[in-house]
């Protein structure tokens, strides 16, 4: 089985999914389930690569599967508009005074 999931980029001055422009397609073959895991996929590093939620649907349908933004598991810190990623401490010490 062949199909072609479509993905898009949530833009904030539109209100409506299916105004937004098509980010990228890509054309997947496998089981409906393989399918669509390798469309999820797709779509988490596109919604952490551009810090941004996606939605994604088969082309031709419109019903959508969303993937919210993706943040690492490392600790962030913002300073002046710019994310500094910092390796998150494995131990915590507590003092207690």
């Amino acid at each position: 089985m062949q199909k072609t999931a479509e993905f898009k980029i949530r833009v904030p001055e539109i209100d409506r999914w299916e105004d937004t422009p098509v980010y990228t397609s890509k054309a997947l073959s496998g089981t409906p389930e393989e399918i669509a895991v390798e469309a999820e996929e797709i779509a988490e590093g596109i919604a952490f690569s551009k810090h941004s939620e996606v939605r994604w649907n088969y082309e031709g349908q419109s019903q959508g599967h969303y993937q919210d933004e993706i943040f690492p598991d490392e600790e962030l810190i913002v300073r002046e508009e710019r994310i500094l990623l910092l390796p998150a401490p494995e131990e915590v010490e507590v003092v207690v005074q």
